[in-house]
């Protein structure tokens, strides 16, 4: 246990088994780092990228604790994208434009805890209102920790919709970024590369385990609305 990322590995696979459960407090920097035979540093770091992804909950004076999770599983309520365009009155329509296994890029692996090297399912997407780019979204989905989206089923229903449908989601976080458009998301918002547009990025868990990690692109003077 000599890098941070095997310290994070062990510290997912004792919560995932269930000998840390939700809500729980884990032992000290210090009795881990005498259990893994490392230095403290290295599981600071490890806890630090644990944190980040919202799997533990740190608190100075208090300890470390496994991130509390409903007792009931529960199907997650994400924003549909369909509903959005259709509440705008708008014809709705979704096109798959690419399905691949691909290595994470490094936002990825941060919000999935994975390695480099894993390989992960991307697919690609646009969203269309009334004919016009509404939206274009990039999916990594873990195939490691949930059941595989078959490519015939990504074409005709977004990965997020899937999810939903088949998996027990529990919670998920996102931000909300103002960013420069390249590639083929300036292509399928045909927009100038460049271009700053709105970005929503989005991590799902089911309990413990992060298996999905999307960002979602918007036009320019897109409006966000959320009701309470």
């Amino acid at each position: 246990m000599n890098t941070w990322q095997s310290v994070r590995a062990e510290v997912l696979a004792r919560i995932r088994s269930r000998e840390w459960p939700p809500g729980e407090l884990i032992p000290t920097e210090q009795q881990l780092a005498v259990q893994m035979g490392c230095a403290r540093a290295t599981v600071n770091r490890a806890l630090r990228e644990l944190a980040d992804s919202g799997i533990i909950e740190r608190r100075r004076k208090v300890g470390t604790r496994v991130t509390a999770t409903p007792s009931r599983r529960t199907t997650l309520e994400m924003p549909v994208i369909r509903h959005e365009v259709e509440a705008l009155g708008l014809a709705y329509d979704y096109q798959m434009t690419s399905y691949s296994r691909s290595r994470p890029t490094e936002a990825a692996m941060h919000a999935l805890q994975v390695g480099p090297d894993e390989e992960l399912i991307l697919i690609k997407a646009k969203y269309l209102a009334d004919g016009r780019p509404h939206c274009c979204e990039a999916i990594w989905l873990n195939p490691h920790a949930l059941p595989v989206i078959p490519a015939e089923d990504a074409r005709t229903q977004p990965a997020h919709e899937w999810l939903a449908r088949n998996v027990p989601l529990t919670h998920g976080r996102f931000s909300i970024l103002a960013e420069g458009a390249s590639g083929d998301c300036a292509h399928n918002l045909n927009v100038q590369a460049g271009t700053p547009v709105l970005t929503i990025e989005r991590t799902n868990w089911s309990d413990a385990t992060p298996i999905s990690f999307s960002r979602q692109f918007y036009p320019p003077q897109h409006r966000l609305v959320s009701e309470d």
